[in-house]
């Protein structure tokens, strides 16, 4: 008994007892496994019976070395594009009888690090990741899982094998924005960017800067941790400067929203002012003051492809999600003059 008169549960010792054999005999008769005599079985099932005894499935997989758990780490579970994503890999594990154990880094390569070394100490199944940088626990994942399937989300960095990868198009995600801003008359643009050693995505940088140049747009490149305050405050600094861009490409609805503050405590206004052009299409984009123009995909199709993939369900290449711009009140042409704040915080 414990304090306050609760019972505990029965364990296996109880049954065994029960039974009147060893508990690793009890243990092999009520996990179905050989050399146990069927009596011995019969004897050990009716003790669990009597005594409500129902074994851990968890701790049962362990012990045979395998599970039905997968762990899946993404990058700012504050972001509500990962919840999506989450919504189309939880359907595939629930349809599959799998159980997805998730986990927040939150931009932090020790803590994913960590992660990752939990998980493989539990040995789950397999991993999927939206990784920090470019994929230190990718590999630290492959030499702690002895072959085990590793998924990455939103990751393109080079330099790793045996990874399936799903992702939008980033060349079409970069290109249908930059291409519309040069035909509305931009000759500036900003591009919201993680610090390097933050990156994931590196390609979406290298294609902006190459459009930039095919386009005869001089580009400015804005790195800043992805966390509301922080770019926040990097755009306040870019679009106070002499050589402000007009018009500002972030990485996600979720930092465009940081832009919009940035832009309305300068008094700058959102697409006359600046032009603002997102990534995700989240539900409440059209519903910002102007509308958010953004990069439109599925994601819960991106979670289905995610969890696919990591079950070994389908095939193991990777998976490009289709995109397409959705233009809205917040892509504009520049202002003529371009109009700047009267007072710029310092």
């Amino acid at each position: 008994m414990h304090e306050g008169g609760s019972r505990r549960p029965a364990g296996l010792r109880d049954v065994a007892r029960i039974a009147g054999i060893s508990v690793a005999t009890a243990s092999l008769a009520l996990n179905g496994q050989p050399g146990v005599a069927e009596e011995t079985r019969r004897r050990a099932l009716a003790a669990a019976e009597q005594l409500g005894y129902h074994a851990n499935p968890q701790a049962r997989a362990l012990r045979r070395g395998h599970t039905t758990t997968y762990g899946f780490v993404v990058r700012n579970f504050a972001n509500p594009f990962f919840l999506e994503v989450l919504s189309g890999a939880q359907q595939v594990a629930a349809e599959s009888g799998a159980t997805l154990l998730v986990l927040d880094s939150r931009y932090s390569l020790e803590r994913e690090r960590r992660h990752v070394q939990e998980l493989a100490a539990q040995r789950v199944a397999g991993l999927a990741i939206a990784p920090v940088g470019a994929g230190g626990s990718i590999r630290l994942w492959q030499e702690l899982s002895q072959g085990a399937p590793v998924v990455a989300l939103n990751w393109s960095a080079a330099g790793i094998t045996g990874v399936a990868r799903v992702c939008p198009d980033t060349t079409a995600a970069v290109g249908l924005p930059m291409h519309r801003l040069a035909q509305l008359g931009h000759t500036s643009v900003g591009f919201l960017s993680a610090p390097r050693h933050l990156m994931a995505d590196p390609d979406r940088l290298r294609h902006f800067l190459r459009l930039a140049a095919e386009l005869e747009l001089r580009p400015r490149v804005m790195y800043s941790p992805l966390t509301i305050a922080d770019v926040q405050r990097a755009a306040v600094t870019m679009l106070s400067g002499r050589d402000a861009p007009t018009a500002i490409i972030t990485n996600s609805d979720y930092t465009a929203h940081a832009v919009y503050k940035a832009a309305r405590g300068l008094s700058l206004p959102i697409g006359p002012g600046v032009s603002v052009v997102g990534h995700d299409d989240l539900p409440t984009s059209e519903l910002l003051d102007p509308p958010l123009a953004t990069i439109r995909m599925d994601q819960r199709a991106m979670g289905c492809a995610l969890m696919t993939r990591l079950l070994g369900l389908g095939p193991p290449d990777d998976y490009i999600a289709d995109v397409q711009l959705v233009q809205r009140a917040s892509l504009q042409p520049p202002a003529i003059p371009r109009l700047r704040p009267a007072h710029v915080p310092r």
